[in-house]
């Protein structure tokens, strides 16, 4: 019988077999691959490796043992259906660049199964490549499988990538062997590997890639394989997979780890676990406590990488991970937001495979927590966009229901497809599977991903093992003599560029620093012996530093140059990186020691830090952050770095990026004492906190589920900013008539208006000239009382509303005192008597007493009036019974001058109002009115 073993014994038992093997325990990647922009996750244990079987890469070992974070959502409909599908899941791997081959790997696989773990080999069976004698004979004759337990397959079963000798795609593959592990759940003889039935389980796959799969195409049909010249090693072995059959298990959730998951669902949903559920409901009940444990596991390391709940991208991904648990936990009856509760056990179960995920397991509650309660909140308003899309279908009376509304009601509004299926189901309507599919495939190859494109190459990229890491000497040199090493051009190596070209290139070394820690690429110019190249960008390659940019002078070729980065640029993003060290500290210290750095990005014109945090900092803490900056400005700090074993260096205390991935040695920034600031950093600085000069913060804002950014400025443009507030505070007292300019004052002044602060002053001189001119009018002065700007500009606007009463009161005594004038004006329109009156300043309260007054002195009438009311329309009409009766309504007629004058309005056939924005359009309307 197998040995009986925990999961966590597993990976430290497969682990250490390998690095008794030679291997170098290589710790797993992170879920965001790292330059790599063709997949959203990591969805293989090789992706990190690429560059080292193509023999490119820099490590200095040859064998490589991991236990790899995958998220792979390919499959997602059928978690917890399932007994073997994840979201997110384990993957043991050995890996061997260039050094052993087949039967290394074979026989150390069939070691560990039989030897380490105690499995029985007659429960063990092997597929190798139809072609792949070399395998086969490895198996049969070294190993000893019995030829009626070993079966050859071909290139959909046994090749990777699959079915790459017939269709591709093109490059780097090999034939692969699997192991595979009998459930022994019936006795039929006959049933084999090549039955496809459930009684069999791939634990193991080993992918031997030495070919090249290039054209031309065989007679065969199949494309011609070359051998690589190198023979590297790929294996996979699922650890839930290999848990499950370690411990006796047929569906990978009863496994312990899982199962300590699972129970804590249950308490938090009042419900049981069945393993072996026979009725429906338990089975129901068995898939959807398997699905939010999944989910919730998989969507704690996302966040734990960085992988924060978004619209796009691997954040929607997430995204929908936490919708379809959302649902799941209400369907077992939890209706409140709970999923976060999760997070402790999952933490708990795995914190000691993954230490790190235990250090953000505060982080990971609050994205959740306000993820799935704003979930929760607009769950409500996607049952309303089905419940349309519903009414749409029937209406059209179409066959189906429209796959492209089920596509964008998955994607765009969180409602998963099988809750679709089942609201279709009591309609007795069915989907229209083919065009979701069509779409979900589309969607898939950008959500999903794959290994299969990995292996792409430029002439960069395959030069990095000759050309070795690049020596950074621009810490201490703007400018230097150095040599273009490689010139390259649409992805080709070049011997020379024309002016025009764009071109990437190799320096030895340079002083331009590549974009890194969140500090941005340096820019700047090469010049070499009559060429000069305008250096647009610098990015890192592993190690390799790739100057990209476009030839300005002449012809550019490989040889000796000048490089000159573009000192302001520097000299502001090393201000800004600086200052980004201390808001670190201060936000530490001032909003709490919870606070950890979860992104930044550093030009010369501004700073971007983002930061965990619940909820909104209090303006007052905010300032409290900006004024401890600053004073570490002031206090002239020296700024050191210094380079150290990793352990050392946390040890000290020092802070570690987020998202980073370290050497075994690192360098150390600190800012005076590291009681002001100690950090893990490659990036450029200041040599003294005094050359930062000022540093002002802009803003603090949401940018995602528990994550704040701050924007802020630091030395020139922090110095103009704060010049330029003290303008404006000026300005704004001069108007105000303040005896004293209060910069502070500013960001309540703005948020009294409700504008930015560059718009305080157009909207000050705009108040104080209506006051004056009201003012005016009506023989009055504008007093204003108070010490601070906002209470003097809230009194402004309080004298401005009483200046308005009064002259509206001005301007409806005298409308009054007009009424006879309108009525001697009266005109014969159609046989009927019309009267109109137009006027300025006058509110809809006083056209009403006009109408009013006019009413009590005729008969038969047609009544429009309006004014000009400060800028806005004022419209009233009356109309008489007896020209009711002949069909004119004074709520039409009103309706159609609103439309003159921008606004809208109605009322009874004998009286209506109406406004509208425009105010100058009055009297044109008016004018037309009876015509």
């Amino acid at each position: 019988m197998p040995k009986s073993m925990t999961t966590q014994e597993l990976r430290s038992a497969y682990i250490e077999f390998f690095k008794d093997k030679g291997h170098t325990h290589y710790p797993s990647a992170s879920l965001i691959p790292e330059n790599d922009p063709t997949i959203l996750f990591t969805v293989a244990g090789m992706a990190q490796f690429k560059d080292m079987f193509l023999g490119r890469g820099s490590h200095d070992f040859t064998r490589a043992v991991t236990c790899q974070k995958v998220i792979r959502t390919n499959d997602i409909m059928e978690v917890g259906r399932t007994p073997r599908h994840h979201t997110f899941f384990e993957m043991l791997g050995n890996f061997s660049f260039n050094d052993y081959f087949k039967r290394e790997a074979i026989t150390w696989a069939w070691e560990f199964l039989t030897e380490v773990l105690d499995l029985p080999q007659e429960r063990l069976s092997i597929s190798v490549h139809e072609i792949d004698d070399e395998a086969y004979d490895i198996w049969t004759k070294e190993v000893g499988i019995p030829e009626d337990r070993i079966f050859r397959m071909g290139d959909a079963d046994n090749f990777w990538p699959a079915d790459a000798p017939s269709a591709g795609p093109f490059g780097p593959g090999g034939c692969c062997s699997e192991i595979f592990w009998d459930f022994q759940n019936n006795d039929n003889p006959n049933d084999n590997l090549t039955s496809g039935s459930d009684r069999f389980v791939e634990v193991w796959n080993l992918v031997f890639p030495q070919f090249n799969v290039a054209e031309p195409m065989n007679d065969d049909g199949r494309y011609t394989l070359e051998e690589l010249g190198r023979q590297n090693i790929d294996t996979g072995m699922g650890l839930e997979r290999i848990a499950c059959v370690l411990q006796g298990k047929t569906n990978n959730f009863d496994t312990d780890e899982f199962q300590q998951i699972i129970q804590h669902i249950c308490k938090l949903a009042d419900v049981v676990y069945v393993e072996s559920a026979e009725n429906e409901e338990q089975k129901q009940v068995n898939t959807l406590l398997r699905r939010v444990c999944d989910h919730v596991r998989a969507v704690s390391f996302c966040i734990n990488d960085g992988a924060i709940p978004k619209n796009i991208g691997r954040g929607y991904v997430v995204r929908r991970l936490i919708r379809r648990a959302t649902l799941d936990i209400d369907k077992l009856g939890v209706h409140e937001t709970v999923l976060y509760k999760i997070v402790e056990k999952v933490c708990g179960v795995m914190g000691a495979a993954y230490p790190d995920i235990l250090k953000r397991q505060e982080l990971i509650e609050q994205t959740l927590e306000a993820e799935e309660a704003g979930f929760r909140q607009t769950l409500r308003k996607s049952l309303d966009v089905f419940a349309k899309c519903l009414e749409q279908h029937r209406e059209s009376k179409s066959g189906h229901f429209s796959g492209d509304d089920a596509f964008e009601l998955v994607t765009t509004h969180g409602l998963p497809k099988e809750v679709i299926e089942d609201l279709l189901e009591k309609e007795s309507i069915s989907l229209d599977e083919d065009q979701f599919q069509k779409r979900w495939d589309e969607f898939i190859k950008i959500s999903g991903g794959g290994p299969d494109d990995v292996f792409t190459s430029t002439a960069l990229q395959e030069a990095k093992p000759r050309l070795g890491a690049t020596e950074f000497i621009g810490y201490d040199n703007f400018s230097a003599d150095v040599e273009l090493v490689l010139l390259e051009k649409d992805g080709d190596e070049v011997e020379s560029a024309d002016t025009g070209s764009k071109v990437r290139f190799a320096l030895s070394p340079t002083p331009f620093y590549a974009e890194g820690g969140g500090q941005v690429g340096d820019k700047g110019v090469v010049v070499g012996d009559g060429f000069k190249i305008d250096v647009t960008s610098t990015e890192k390659d592993d190690q390799l530093f790739i100057h990209s940019g476009t030839v300005i002078e002449g012809v550019a070729k490989p040889g000796k140059v000048q490089a000159s980065v573009n000192e302001s640029l520097r000299v502001a993003s090393q201000a800004n990186h600086s200052a980004t060290h201390l808001l670190h500290s201060a936000l530490y210290k001032i909003i709490g020691d919870h606070v950890s750095q979860q992104g930044s990005n550093v030009g010369p014109e501004n700073l971007r830090f983002d930061y965990n945090n619940p909820q909104a900092p209090k303006k007052e803490d905010l300032q409290k952050v900006e004024d401890w900056v600053n004073a570490a400005i002031q206090a002239g700090h020296d700024v050191k770095t210094q380079v150290l074993p990793i352990e050392e260096a946390k040890a000290l205390g020092a802070k570690a990026q987020f998202g980073e991935k370290y050497g075994d040695d690192v360098r150390i920034v600190t800012m005076g004492t590291a009681d002001v600031s100690l950090e893990f950093c490659g990036g450029c600085h200041v040599s003294n906190t005094a050359e930062i000069k000022q540093f002002k913060l802009l803003k603090d804002e949401a940018s995602s589920a528990g994550i704040r950014r701050i924007l802020a400025v630091s030395g020139d443009a922090a110095e103009q900013l704060e010049q330029a507030e003290r303008d404006v505070a000026t300005r704004c007292a001069e108007l105000l008539g303040a005896e004293t300019a209060d910069v502070g004052q500013l960001p309540a002044l703005a948020q009294l208006l409700k504008l930015q602060t560059d718009g305080l002053i157009e909207r000050l001189e705009t108040l104080s000239a209506e006051a004056q001119a009201l003012a005016d009018q009506v023989n009055a002065s504008v007093e204003i009382s108070g010490n601070l700007l906002v209470e003097r500009c809230q009194s402004l606007q309080k004298q401005i509303k009483q200046l308005r009463k009064l002259n509206e009161e001005a301007a409806g005594n005298k409308a009054q005192e007009a009424v006879d004038d309108i009525i001697a004006a009266k005109r014969d329109v159609a046989g009927h008597d019309f009267y109109m009156g137009i006027f300025d300043g006058v509110d809809a309260k006083s056209l009403k007493q006009v109408v009013d007054a006019m009413r009590d002195k005729l008969e038969s009438f047609c009544i429009v009036l309006g004014s000009n009311n400060n800028g806005k329309a004022a419209l009233a009409v009356a109309v008489s019974a007896d020209l009711n009766e002949k069909g004119i309504s004074a709520g039409e007629l009103v309706g159609q001058l609103a439309k003159a004058v921008g606004g809208g309005g109605g009322g009874r056939p004998d009286f209506a109002q109406a406004g509208g924005k425009q105010g100058d359009a009055v009297q044109a309307a008016l004018e037309h009115s009876h015509k």
